[in-house]
């Protein structure tokens, strides 16, 4: 979500947070408490296991190629159904006007797919996942003196739980991990970057992996991942697996309509220049799936909220299949 708007979807979460103070998190949410049963055990030793392999992942991520195509990395490549299928989705969101940039990499074999994922996009909210894991990263109390920003900036993606953790603990913590990570830091100077790639979203998830399975997340924060408004990844794979998302989205939506009635979009928020362009739907994340799990960033300049079902569905599907479809670097499996 935006600085500028709060998303109107949210209004089902029933909810009479006081913005004004925070403390440990003592409001709840109805919706909530499914979503945080099915959250993954952060301390389980098949999580731990993929932790090691975050350095060599970065690198495998630096080493991608131009991919103004669709393109495969890492030593296995998935089935070519699942690529024409994930190919097939990435063309209807070009073909409907619109921008989509996207890296999935799987943790177990080290393979993945990306497209346009070094090209600028608005990130929006999706930064408030590495951010706040940064906090408690630095300041292990923080979920007990700030908690309850920590929840509403994760769950409901609320901007001023995150402003005002910005404005408590500063961009040091996030500077720290961008260097980790491999990533300038300069990430960790606007509140909501729109000037970086979803190559960089992606390395700064493997750091977030880490924080939230090597035992760091004390407190468990982690479990608000499962949660997460406005994710397309919790809303069509959650009843299936566990996983951990951070969406992001603007609807770039001014105040004046069209003959119709409609709401007017204004030109500049479409022009095709992240500085300007506060249209965006976005979803990034880790799914454990049932043959491990994988990291992804979705960045798309869909406006949002839309009336039509969140347009990264169908992405979120085709890469889930592309996942499911990686296999041994042997079996020759494209034909």
């Amino acid at each position: 979500m935006s600085a500028r708007n709060q998303d109107t979807s949210l209004k089902q979460y029933e909810t009479h947070t006081d913005i004004s103070w925070s403390g440990p998190v003592a409001i709840p949410l109805k919706d909530e408490a499914r979503a945080i049963q099915a959250a993954p055990a952060y301390d389980t030793e098949q999580a731990k296991r993929y932790i090691t392999a975050m350095p060599a992942l970065r690198s495998l991520i630096d080493s991608i190629p131009e991919d103004r195509s669709l393109i495969c990395f890492g030593k296995c490549t998935p089935l070519n159904a699942a690529l024409q299928h994930l190919e097939t989705e990435i063309r209807h969101i070009l073909d409907d006007g619109h921008k989509i940039s996207l890296v999935m990499a799987d943790l177990k074999t080290l393979s993945g797919v990306s497209f346009c994922s070094d090209m600028w996009m608005c990130s929006q909210s999706t930064i408030k996942a590495i951010y706040t894991g940064s906090v408690l990263d630095s300041f292990p109390r923080a979920f007990h003196d700030n908690g309850q920003y920590i929840r509403d900036a994760i769950v409901l993606s609320d901007n001023l739980a995150y402003e005002r953790l910005r404005g408590i603990y500063g961009k040091d913590p996030l500077r720290k991990w961008c260097r980790e990570a491999g990533v300038d830091e300069s990430f960790a100077d606007p509140p909501y970057p729109r000037d970086k790639t979803a190559r960089d979203m992606f390395k700064m998830w493997t750091r977030l992996y880490c924080f939230l399975n090597d035992g760091s997340d004390i407190s468990n924060a982690g479990r608000y991942f499962a949660a997460s408004a406005m994710s397309a990844a919790r809303e069509y794979l959650g009843e299936s697996f566990p996983l951990q998302t951070k969406a992001g989205w603007e609807n770039g939506i001014g105040d004046e309509a069209d003959e119709s009635g409609h709401p007017v979009i204004e030109a500049r928020f479409t022009d095709g220049d992240p500085l300007n362009d506060e249209c965006a739907t976005n979803d990034t994340g880790v799914v454990y799936a049932e043959n491990g799990p994988y990291l992804f960033v979705i960045y798309s300049d869909y406006p949002c909220p839309s009336p039509q079902a969140n347009r990264l569905a169908g992405v979120t599907k085709a890469l889930h299949a592309v996942q499911a479809g990686l296999q041994d670097a042997g079996t020759d499996h494209r034909s």
